[in-house]
């Protein structure tokens, strides 16, 4: 009688038991949601950005801006693909209402509390609302520096744009922590034809990574040095978060704080208008929100970052001679 050869119960149970292990490896390490939320971040922040670019290019008026909230969604729908047609645009932005002086909270992106604003909704499912000053105006911000023994004031107007990066699907909160990325993030579109990340992605690399853009001179003689790049490209630091790229590049006084400096619209702390206790606005371990100050921001990181400010200032200049770019991927 020839026997058939088989694996025994034994070596199979093994080969499950291994392959659950791998399973379980996979789930834990690999977050899908991490992923799309990058991306999703990542195109609606440059559909943003080249929505008013866009409008403000191509607006005749001395006043490219949109004048108010119902402007911008016009703006908006004019260049940013939407799920669903709109014949009438103007008729659509003023069919509800925008968020007000009151920034949101949690509790207001529930369904039930959204039914009665004007809600854009993206082609990729992205949904987004817009945030203006109760009477529908835009916010702004004024800055005061002394340049040369001059002083110059700089005002620089905004508005906010809130952005559920996964639609209609869960949480639909702007709760973040450590383990758990928010879905809904905000943005401020700006009159220097600049959108502005700002809260808890600054700090988080899972939503966005940037670069410091140095200059092409020597900052300590502050003539022109092209013996460390060769032809026209970009001489770019390593990809670090936001926070630590706007710090690099604007900490001129090397003391932690991002200097304001006129008609640099990056270094505004747009997160002030938010109470401290607003989910959007950057807090602490401790629970408490810090200024725009590094050693603030220490505690996010396993090794806290450094800044060579140096290659950002150069004689003669008293505004930083640095730039942030934002990745597209990473």
């Amino acid at each position: 009688m020839r026997f058939k050869k088989a694996f025994t119960l034994a070596e199979l149970m093994i080969v499950f038991i291994i392959i659950g292990i791998i399973i379980a490896l996979g789930v834990s390490t690999v977050k899908p949601w991490e992923k799309a939320y990058k991306y999703a971040y990542l195109r609606i922040y440059n559909a943003l950005s080249l929505a008013i670019y866009n409008h403000m290019i191509n607006t005749k008026e001395d006043n490219a801006f949109p004048e108010n909230a119902d402007k911008l969604c016009e703006a908006l729908l004019e260049y940013i693909n939407t799920a669903d047609h709109i014949d009438d645009p103007e008729a659509f932005c003023k069919s509800g209402n925008h968020f007000g002086d009151t920034p949101p909270t949690a509790a207001d992106f529930t369904e039930a509390a959204l039914a009665d604003k004007v809600t854009i909704k993206a082609s990729n499912g992205v949904r987004l609302w817009i945030g203006a000053k109760n009477s529908g105006v835009e916010h702004s911000m004024t800055a005061t520096q002394n340049i040369g023994g001059t002083t110059e004031t700089d005002t620089v107007k905004f508005f906010y744009v809130y952005a559920d990066l996964n639609g209609d699907r869960k949480p639909n909160s702007p709760a973040w922590s450590p383990n758990n990325m928010a879905d809904i993030v905000a943005f401020a579109i700006t009159d220097k034809f600049i959108v502005v990340p700002l809260g808890y992605p600054e700090i988080d690399s899972r939503y966005l990574e940037a670069h410091v853009v140095y200059p092409t001179f020597d900052a300590s003689t502050g003539e022109e040095d092209t013996s460390s790049y060769t032809g026209d490209e970009d001489i770019t630091s390593d990809a670090m978060t936001y926070y630590e790229a706007r710090v690099q590049a604007f900490d001129l006084n090397d003391d932690g704080n991002i200097d304001t400096s006129i008609g640099n619209v990056l270094t505004y702390d747009f997160n002030s208008d938010f109470s401290n206790s607003n989910l959007f606005k950057v807090k602490h371990k401790d629970g408490s929100y810090k200024p725009d100050v590094k050693a603030n921001y220490n505690s996010y990181y396993e090794t806290p970052p450094t800044f060579d400010v140096n290659q950002c200032v150069s004689t003669g200049y008293n505004e930083p001679v640095c730039s942030v770019k934002i990745n597209d991927y990473h």
